[in-house]
C-alpha cells in the first residue's frame, strides 16, 4: 500500500497499470493536489471524493517525442491532405486524379495567400514524382501553391511562389528536394503565416488538443524553426502560444546558430535545441535524399550527407557545452555515422537524441548501446510503406531494407526508445506507431505491447529528465494519466489500430474538448502560463 496523508479524489473500480512492470496492478488510485496520493488494492479511509471508472483500464498518459507542433496546428486548420489510404488503397493513385482534387480545392481556397496541399505519395503515382510548375501552374490557376510529399522532405511549388521566394529559374521544374527543399522552408512558413488570422490559431489549437485528448497525450516534443529567416516570428509567437497551451510542450528550437536560440530559453524548463531543420544529417528515402553509402537502387543516384563529421562535431560539442539537450535528424547509414562521430570526439554532458534513426549498420547499432543517448522513432511508418507506399522496395536494395532499426535487440540492451508521430509527416495517433512496433517490417524486431506502451511513456519521460515525474503511475507523480475501456496491455496487432481512450487528465483534471472559438484563444492566453 503506498499512500500520501491525504487523498482528495479516490479513483475506485478500475485498473492502475503503472507501466513500472509489466504485471503491476491496483485496483484504487488516489489524487491529492495534481499528483498521485494513494496506490493499492485496498479502499483507504480519508478521502474527499470518488469516482468510479466502471471496470475501466488507467495508464499513464503518453508524450509524443517529436512532431512539428506548428505545421501540425496551423496546416491541420488552413490546407488539405491530397493523398489517402482508404479500403486498403492509396487513392488518388493517378496524377490525374491528383490533378482533379487540387483543382477543385484551389478553386474552394479563394483570397488565400499561399494554398497549402500536405500528403502526396509519389510512390503510389504512376509517374513516382511530384507535379512540377507547369502542372501546379495549371491546376491552380497562377495562384501561389506548396504540395509536400508524404515524408515532408520534398516538395513541389507554382511558378508564383518560386518566385515570391526568389529561387525562380526559367529551367526550374518547381520541385524540391534535399538541401534545396530544406533550406527554404522558414520562408514558406512566414508566407504561410501571413494568412495565419487569430481564427486560424484557434481552430489550429483546438484541433490538435482534441486529437491529443483522444489518443491520451498529455505532452509533446515540438520541432520547431527553421535557420533560413533571421528572427523567425512564427516560431517565436509558437514558443508563447505553447507557454498557454493544456497539452503540455516541450520545445525544440531547431535552429544550430545557438544565438538564435538563446531566445527560446526564457521559455523553456530546459535548454533544448535540434530536431529537424537546421540539423538535419540528411532527408529520407521517399524522397531520395537520405544518405547511404551505396546508390539508390531506382534512380543509382548516391547521396551524401548535408555535414561532415568534423563541422557536425563541432557544433554538438558547442550546443552541449552550452547546456543544451540536442536532437538531431538522420535516416540512413552514413548520416547516423555521421552523427556518432561527431558525439565520439567529445564527452557529452547530459543525454542526447537521434532522431530516426531509421537504417543504421550493424557498427552504429553497437556503438549506440555504448552511449547515453535516446532514440526517436517513427515505425508506423514502415508500416505504411510495408503495407502502401513501397518507397523502400522501389529505392532501396534488399540488404538495406533488412537493415531497419533493430527495435527488439536496442530495447533488450536498454537503449532509451522514444515512440513519436513526426507529424503532421503521420497522423498523431500513437496506436499506428505501436502497431509498426509490434508487426514491425523485421518481424523478429518487433516489441511486445508493454515494450510499445513504454516507448510513449516510461522511455520519453527519462529522456526529458522528468522520469520524477511522468511515465509511470507511482505515489508522488504528477497525475497525468489516460482511461481506456480495452486493456491496451492485452491488445495485438490485430486490434491496436482500433484501440481507443476514453478520457485524459493531466495534473487530476480531465481534459475537455475544445470548440476552436476566438474566445476560448483569449481565455487560453490570459491564463496560467508554463515552463515549455
Amino acid at each position: 500500500m503506498n499512500m500520501m496523508k491525504i487523498t482528495q479524489c479516490l479513483y475506485k473500480d478500475g485498473y492502475f497499470h503503472t507501466l513500472r512492470a509489466e504485471t503491476e496492478c491496483y485496483r484504487y488510485m488516489g489524487v491529492t493536489d495534481g499528483r498521485i496520493s494513494y496506490l493499492g488494492d485496498e479502499k483507504p479511509y480519508g478521502y474527499e471524493k470518488e469516482v468510479s471508472l466502471n471496470g475501466r483500464h488507467v495508464y499513464p498518459a503518453m508524450i509524443d517525442a517529436h512532431l512539428h507542433l506548428m505545421y501540425t496546428m496551423v496546416l491541420g486548420a488552413n490546407s488539405f491532405s491530397v493523398c489517402k489510404i482508404e479500403d486498403g488503397r492509396i487513392y488518388p493513385d493517378k496524377l490525374e486524379d491528383a490533378a482533379k482534387l487540387i483543382t477543385k480545392e484551389c478553386r474552394e481556397r479563394t483570397g488565400r495567400d499561399i494554398i497549402t496541399a500536405n500528403q502526396y505519395i509519389a510512390s503510389a503515382i504512376p509517374e513516382k514524382r511530384l507535379p512540377n510548375r507547369h502542372e501546379l501552374d495549371e491546376w491552380a490557376n497562377g495562384k501561389k501553391i506548396v504540395i509536400y510529399n508524404i515524408d515532408g522532405h520534398s516538395s513541389s511549388m507554382s511558378t508564383a511562389l518560386l518566385k515570391e521566394l526568389n529561387i525562380y529559374k526559367e529551367n526550374h521544374t518547381g520541385i524540391l528536394t534535399g538541401r534545396d527543399h530544406e533550406i527554404i522552408q522558414g520562408k514558406v512558413m512566414e508566407l504561410i503565416g501571413k494568412s495565419v488570422t487569430p481564427a486560424v490559431w484557434a481552430k489550429g489549437i483546438a484541433s490538435f488538443t482534441n486529437l491529443c485528448i483522444k489518443y491520451g497525450i498529455g505532452i509533446v516534443c515540438a520541432m520547431d524553426g527553421n535557420g533560413d529567416v533571421n528572427k523567425d516570428k512564427q516560431t517565436r509567437r509558437l514558443a508563447k502560444i505553447a507557454s498557454h497551451m493544456e497539452i503540455g510542450v516541450r520545445l525544440f528550437p531547431q535552429f544550430m546558430d545557438l544565438k538564435k536560440a538563446r531566445y527560446y530559453r526564457k521559455f523553456q524548463r530546459t535548454p533544448r535545441v535540434g530536431g529537424c531543420g537546421d540539423w538535419e544529417m540528411d532527408g529520407s528515402v521517399g524522397s531520395g535524399s537520405a544518405a547511404f553509402y551505396s546508390p539508390y537502387k531506382d534512380t543509382n543516384e548516391l547521396v551524401d550527407c548535408y555535414f561532415t563529421s568534423e563541422v557536425i562535431a563541432d557544433k554538438l560539442k558547442e550546443a552541449d557545452a552550452a547546456g543544451y539537450q540536442i536532437s538531431s535528424h538522420a535516416i540512413g547509414e552514413k548520416a547516423i555515422d555521421v552523427l556518432l562521430d561527431g558525439y565520439d570526439r567529445f564527452c557529452p554532458a547530459r543525454m542526447h537524441r537521434i532522431d530516426h534513426f531509421e537504417f543504421p549498420d550493424k557498427g552504429a547499432v553497437e556503438r549506440v548501446m555504448e552511449k547515453n543517448l535516446a532514440l526517436a522513432v517513427q515505425p508506423g511508418f514502415s508500416w505504411i510503406d510495408k503495407n502502401y507506399l513501397k518507397s523502400y522496395e522501389q529505392s532501396l536494395p534488399e540488404h538495406m531494407i533488412s537493415q531497419q532499426i533493430p527495435l527488439r535487440t536496442l530495447m533488450d540492451h536498454q537503449v532509451c526508445i522514444c515512440g513519436s508521430s513526426d507529424a503532421p509527416v503521420q497522423s498523431i495517433n500513437p496506436f499506428n506507431q505501436m502497431l509498426g512496433m509490434i508487426d514491425f517490417y523485421i518481424p523478429e524486431q518487433s516489441l511486445t505491447m508493454y515494450q510499445a506502451l513504454c516507448t510513449y511513456t516510461r522511455n520519453p519521460a527519462k529522456m526529458l529528465g522528468e522520469e520524477k515525474e511522468l511515465g509511470t503511475l507511482e505515489v508522488g507523480k504528477r497525475a497525468n494519466f489516460m482511461v481506456s475501456d480495452k486493456d491496451l496491455l492485452k491488445m495485438d496487432k490485430t486490434n491496436i489500430a482500433q484501440a481507443e481512450i476514453q478520457c485524459l487528465y493531466l495534473d487530476g483534471i480531465k481534459c475537455k474538448e475544445k470548440k476552436g472559438t476566438i474566445g476560448e484563444l483569449i481565455r487560453m492566453m490570459t491564463g496560467r502560463k508554463r515552463k515549455i
